[in-house]
């Protein structure tokens, strides 16, 4: 082995272990819709602001609940946000919204990216509706060029009636 491929072995292992880190505030939002001919039927979508690194932030929308994993969501992303407009973002939401827009939880957490596509959001105290640390991960193969889809898994209780 020659010195120059010992040094390449030594830099690919200090990088491979690195994570970033960031402190930061979720926010769980929901958005309350009256569906059917008669608008009697509610339906939520539910909305989660997650920092990702010092300087921006995921929108992220669930799809739904996998059923063959306890605590595990399907999210889209909607958009990832710089953290100077997260502010602007959410009274835009209300504006648009409503009263329909409904800020449910926020927590304090720090984001770890541990590697591509791959977060953890470490939350010291939990809150009513966001109960555990969240781990989310980027899943490719149930993305297309317009969704991109990402995994979640933690334990959530969803906000419904009561809000």
């Amino acid at each position: 082995m020659t010195r120059g491929m010992v040094l390449l072995r030594i830099v690919s292992v200090k990088f491979a272990g690195t994570a970033s880190k960031m402190d930061g505030m979720i926010r769980y939002c929901v958005v309350k819709k009256r569906k059917g001919l008669l608008k009697r039927r509610i339906s939520y979508t539910h909305l989660l602001f997650i920092p990702i690194d010092p300087s921006q932030y995921m929108y992220l929308a669930l799809v739904g609940q996998m059923t063959e994993k306890d605590d595990t969501y399907v999210a889209q992303l909607l958009v990832k946000l710089p953290d100077e407009i997260l502010d602007d973002t959410i009274r835009g939401e209300h504006e648009h919204f409503g009263k329909k827009f409904v800020e449910v939880e926020t927590l304090e957490c720090r984001s770890s990216h541990s590697s591509q596509g791959r977060y953890v959001i470490n939350i010291p105290r939990k809150g009513s509706y966001i109960r555990s640390d969240l781990d989310i991960q980027y899943r490719l193969e149930h993305s297309t060029v317009d969704k991109r889809i990402y995994e979640l898994k933690g334990e959530l209780r969803l906000a419904t009636g009561e809000i």
